[in-house]
């Protein structure tokens, strides 16, 4: 059997909440962590 995860509106995305810090994207209505940033991003951001 197989998962087939339900998509998410845009309007579903606003009003989700995990409880959690985590931050998340959707995509093609899936939703999706968005990764951490990077340590190369980090430090250009400082010097900019």
């Amino acid at each position: 059997m197989t998962y087939t995860p339900v998509k998410l509106t845009f309007e579903q995305y606003l009003e989700y909440d995990d409880g959690t810090d985590n931050r998340y994207e959707v995509f093609d209505g899936e939703l999706r962590p968005v990764p951490s940033e990077s340590e190369l991003n980090s430090w250009i951001a400082q010097y900019l």
